[in-house]
């Protein structure tokens, strides 16, 4: 059918199953944009990653690994920032980075069936538990089907009970480690491990459950369930965000399935945390929908609401969340979803156990150790004194509150800011993998949900460019 004025012949969208039919040279704008994530995923691979140090013996070699990690990290976020931009440079277009895609449907696919195998295979082993978080999580389950208080359970007390090592604990920098520098020593907390099973539930030398009420009642229905069970229903959320996203992308899913395979090599990933039985993956999988699903005000408010129910960083994607439905329709819609959401699901646990804001605001408020990737690991590694820890806390909190001034000040970009909002954490005291790991999840999800179909095409593309599947073998934008 021609378009007026342009002298373009267009074909129709294609429906149903056809929209999801793959072409072997994907084009136009979202296929450049996918290809900056895939470079950008790699990335953030190397950025978390002692590749040299584990190779090279030496303080040096150390050293430069963990330069190049600051190096890819950034390199990573100005990749997902020219990928969420609303029009895609002109330089980028001219470097026509989708010709990374070109074969996509072979190696795509490949990539998620590799990646599938070798997650169901770690599934099938029955994942052992690595951190508190997950360890808590289940022993909070586990009290609340006994009729206890999940948040009087003593975490040492729940780490013994489940065999997992107390260095996977959070200690506080309190009684015999109140003088350490830096992170203790495995020693060190082995010996303040003995002293909280002395003090029992008395004992303040460590964390206990952190999280909202949700997080621990997720895990009741596999409290009791061995460990290839509850990795299984820790992977239903990753099952639903891929249909989701494939379906989202149209013929461009094989790359969408590639980009979401590779979140499986990035620690603290929706995908790396579901193989292991982290209960924190229906929270990271939720936020993922509320944003590919922005478009249903409703159903992405409740996404997001029941994210927020789960676990404190969906807390942080909540601004990001503000400047993505800046301008949309529907806003009284979406917001009283979202409040009548955290309502339903942490109201009647908060009844239940009104200790649970204390028990939270108490461990987010302790002296904690720095820990983390970013440049906290120079602190670690001894390169750099430890600073006080409201500097690198006042630095994130700065970076997050620019990130969200910018993306009120810039719409065109807005989606980047959004995408990049939680990046902060990276200057941060505890700059946790799983912070950081989310960012090419969200940006994801935001290219296929917000992106193309909202802006007018880059580069000055004639009225009706991205839209032509016949003539580029690419999805409509």
């Amino acid at each position: 059918m021609p378009l007026t004025g342009t002298g373009l012949r267009v074909r129709a969208q294609p429906k149903g199953w056809r929209r999801l039919r793959p072409a072997w040279r994907p084009d136009g704008s979202r296929a450049e944009r996918l290809a900056l994530l895939v470079m950008a995923s790699v990335a953030m691979r190397f950025a978390n990653w002692l590749w040299l140090a584990h190779r090279v013996p030496g303080r040096p070699a150390l050293l430069a690994n963990l330069l190049l990690q600051e190096v890819a990290f950034v390199g990573a976020v100005a990749l997902i920032a020219l990928a969420c931009r609303q029009a895609v440079p002109g330089w980028v277009r001219r470097w026509r980075p989708q010709r990374l895609l070109w074969g996509s449907p072979l190696w795509g696919t490949a990539l998620l069936a590799a990646v599938g195998l070798a997650a169901g295979g770690a599934v099938a082993r029955g994942p052992s538990l690595i951190d508190d978080a997950s360890s808590m999580a289940i022993c909070g389950a586990r009290a609340m089907v006994a009729g206890h208080d999940p948040y009087r359970v003593p975490e040492i007390a729940c780490l013994d009970r489940l065999h997992v090592s107390v260095l996977g604990s959070t200690p506080f920098r309190r009684g015999p480690l109140a003088g350490v520098r830096g992170y203790p020593t495995p020693p060190e907390v082995v010996a303040a491990a003995a002293l909280a099973r002395r003090q029992g539930a008395r004992s303040t030398l460590f964390t206990r459950l952190a999280k909202p009420p949700l997080d621990p009642a997720v895990m009741v229905p596999v409290a009791r369930a061995p460990a290839t069970l509850r990795a299984l229903w820790t992977m239903l959320p990753c099952l639903v965000l891929l249909v989701a996203v494939l379906w989202a992308a149209g013929a461009l899913w094989p790359v969408a399935a590639a980009l979401f395979a590779l979140l499986y090599f990035i620690h603290g990933s929706v995908l790396d945390f579901g193989v292991t039985g982290n209960v924190e993956t229906f929270s990271y999988a939720l936020m993922g929908l509320s944003v590919l699903w922005m478009r249903r005000p409703a159903l992405s408010a409740i996404c997001l609401g029941l994210a927020i129910s789960l676990n404190e960083l969906a807390w942080f994607v909540l601004p990001a969340y503000v400047l993505l439905t800046l301008g949309r329709e529907g806003w009284w819609r979406r917001w009283i979803a979202l409040g009548v959401t955290v309502a339903v699901a942490v109201g009647p646990w908060l009844l239940l156990y009104p200790d649970a804001p204390a028990t939270i605001w108490s461990a987010l408020r302790a002296p904690t150790f720095p820990l983390g990737s970013g440049p906290i690991e120079l602190v670690l590694a001894d390169f750099v004194p430890e600073p006080p820890q409201m500097l690198p806390l006042t630095a994130a909190g700065l970076v997050m509150l620019g990130t969200f001034v910018a993306g009120l000040m810039r719409p065109r970009w807005r989606v980047a800011a959004a995408v990049l909002l939680v990046a902060g954490f990276w200057f941060s005291w505890r700059s946790l993998d799983e912070y950081l790991a989310q960012i090419p999840l969200l940006a994801l999800v935001a290219v296929l949900a917000m992106l193309d179909r909202d802006a007018p095409a880059s580069g000055g593309e004639p009225p009706g460019q991205a839209l032509r599947p016949a003539v580029s073998g690419g999805p409509a934008a």
